[in-house]
């Protein structure tokens, strides 16, 4: 595999941008995720398309949270009034929800790395199978 690569063509399919902005967006994207996972910028990465995915995800989501609007609305019936504000802006608070930063780490993780289930044997050893010798005592029986 390589390093993750996007291009502004990558975005095409699910939204129009121009090209200029959509290659500054993608700089910015590739910037702030190799911050938190910098393994995507290996040439031996094994996992381009799962980062790609994720980057094109939250690049759309930046697309789209400049639309919305601030409106208002104003009713006035004889000495009654009443007014309505609805805002459908989105905020863009970062670039990656964490859920998204937790995936981009998981991607980065070593796949060797012996991380399966293990236990530790607390018995003292030669403790027998069902009884071992207390303090100051040859046997111990119930």
């Amino acid at each position: 595999m390589a390093a993750v690569t996007l291009v502004p063509a990558d975005l095409a399919p699910f939204a129009t941008i121009d090209a200029a902005k959509a290659q500054a967006m993608i700089d910015d994207a590739l910037a702030l995720a190799a911050r938190v996972a910098p393994c995507i910028l290996e040439d031996d990465f094994e996992y381009e398309a799962a980062a790609k995915a994720l980057l094109r995800g939250a690049l759309l989501r930046w697309n789209e949270a400049g639309s919305g609007a601030l409106s208002q609305e104003q009713k006035i019936t004889g000495p009654f009034q009443h007014g309505v504000t609805m805002d459908t802006r989105q905020q863009r608070r970062g670039m990656f929800w964490p859920s998204e930063i937790q995936q981009l780490q998981d991607l980065c993780r070593d796949a060797d790395l012996d991380s399966a289930a293990f236990s530790i044997d607390t018995m003292p050893e030669g403790a027998g199978d069902e009884f071992w010798p207390s303090p100051g005592a040859e046997t111990y029986a119930p």
